[in-house]
């Protein structure tokens, strides 16, 4: 035994370090009995009692069988995160794990007899090197991916890039698909059922395109997002058809910014499209008069159509609404497009849609100008309104629910003070506080609270005159210098 040791409690207490390359490269591929082996091991490293620190504790503690800690370990040292130095009795010493990540994990070539056969005739008349296979086996060993499924992968991927496809691309797939769970055969054999149907839509996507070949995988990707966007491929093959019919040159990125501003306003189907294509002319003429009418230019109006007035015209605002809508955002000072587009929002969550609503809602808000204006000069005040103005009326009317009899009596009691609309405001915040309702509320709430000033307590000292003689002066004289200051 140790001549200095942690007591078992506080081993117990204590915490065990896991390096996040462990977490990261290996943890997810591993199976779950041998990451209990390998966490648990780690834990008993600490452990200087040698009667815990054994194979039979260590099975006992796991609940499993020695067999299967020892195989456990077989696996992480294929690993390269351990190193078994004895058999008997079982001595294990934990390795370094960057330095595991440096070297590659021991390979059994003889149990890939069988794949080297298949691999090569999956691949044709290209030899397949010793370092290609070599990087098929350390793939398949990390990732643990079986044999069968990997080859199923190498056939999918000569599918599409033909029998000379390089390795590299190979294994890339193999990665992907590993990450996303598909390590066996069944589970590979499920993925490309799907995509018999994906590969029927590839070829008359890129045929449309005029192109005489399979998709790579960056192609088959941004397929696949257009398909989680929303786009069926009847809907991708007519845009590609309508571009090519304009002289427009067709490529994947193409038509990928293309499906992504259709996606932004919210057109998905063949109908919707061919409409607002032939109506985009006549959105153009509109884009530039919004434009005109708020005071700005743009030499492109398309960006304008795209990301504006479509959706506007989505929303349901006619043309007349918008250009209305326009001429009040200018007299409003609202001059770019991002705020008018702002302020429309605010109207379409209103219930503002069209022309007579709008107008409706104008002829509100000039009524209450109106109010606002009358109650200012009712309080003596020369000047136009100002928002303050406005949001406190609108706080008293629509949040307070005070009503019209009440700020009449308000201004009534602020009109001769020296900020009338501030006192008036905080009068009525008050009034409102103690749930003051009615004008006798009112005024019986003044009443009792009505502060008077205190009169004064202090009161004039009267003092008489006196004559002092001069040698009550001379004393007064001499009782002052002798104070210390």
């Amino acid at each position: 035994m140790s001549f200095c040791s942690y007591s078992s409690q506080l081993i117990i207490e204590n915490k065990t370090s896991i390096d996040n390359l462990f977490i990261t490269s290996f943890m997810p591929y591993a199976p779950n009995e041998c990451v209990k082996v390998y966490l648990y091991g780690l834990l008993l490293c600490n452990d200087s009692n040698e009667t815990h620190n054994t194979i039979e504790e260590f099975s006992k503690a796991l609940n499993i069988s020695k067999e299967d800690v020892e195989n456990s370990f077989l696996y992480w040292q294929e690993q390269g995160l351990v190193q078994i130095l004895e058999t008997i009795p079982v001595q294990v010493k934990y390795m370094p794990i960057k330095n595991s990540l440096m070297k590659h994990p021991k390979i059994k070539q003889e149990k890939y007899a069988s794949f080297n056969l298949q691999a090569q005739e999956i691949i044709g008349d290209r030899m397949i090197m010793p370092n290609e296979y070599f990087e098929y086996y350390v793939t398949m060993e990390s990732l643990h991916i079986e044999q069968s499924a990997f080859l199923m992968i190498m056939k999918y991927c000569t599918n599409i890039k033909g029998t000379n496809v390089g390795y590299p691309y190979i294994l890339t797939v193999a990665k992907n698909w590993a990450k996303e769970g598909y390590t066996t055969a069944s589970s590979v054999n499920e993925k490309l059922l799907g995509y018999e149907t994906f590969n029927e839509d590839m070829k008359l996507i890129l045929k449309a395109m005029g192109l005489k070949r399979n998709a790579d995988i960056d192609e088959r990707d941004l397929y696949e997002k257009w398909k989680e966007m929303g786009f069926e491929a009847n809907v991708i093959i007519f845009i590609v058809k309508m571009l090519k019919k304009s002289k427009k040159s067709v490529n994947f990125k193409y038509l990928d910014s293309i499906l992504e501003k259709y996606y932004s306003m919210h057109l998905f189907s063949i109908m919707e499209i061919e409409a607002f294509e032939e109506q985009k002319q006549e959105l153009c003429v509109l884009a530039k008069n919004i434009c005109k009418n708020i005071g700005v230019y743009y030499e492109n109006i398309e960006p304008v159509v795209e990301n504006y007035v479509a959706n506007w015209k989505n929303m349901g605002y006619d043309d007349e609404t918008l250009l209305k809508i326009s001429n009040y955002c200018f007299k409003s000072s609202i001059r770019t497009l991002e705020y008018m587009d702002k302020q429309i929002l605010k109207f379409y969550k209103l219930g503002i849609t069209n022309t007579s609503s709008l107008n409706q809602y104008f002829d509100e808000v000039l009524q209450t100008e109106q109010e606002i204006k009358n109650l200012i000069e009712k309080l003596g005040l020369e000047r136009n309104v100002n928002n303050f103005d406005r949001e406190c009326y609108r706080n008293w009317k629509n949040n307070w629910n005070i009503s019209d009899e009440l700020i009449e009596e308000a201004s009534n009691i602020s009109k001769d003070k020296s900020q009338p609309m501030i006192y008036m405001n905080k009068l009525l915040s008050t009034w409102n506080t103690n749930n003051i309702k009615t004008v006798e509320q009112a005024k019986s709430f003044q009443l009792d609270t009505k502060q008077t000033k205190p009169k004064s307590t202090k009161t004039k000292q009267n003092f008489k005159e006196r004559t002092y003689t001069n040698e009550e002066i001379s004393s007064l004289f001499t009782n002052l210098e002798e104070i210390e200051i």
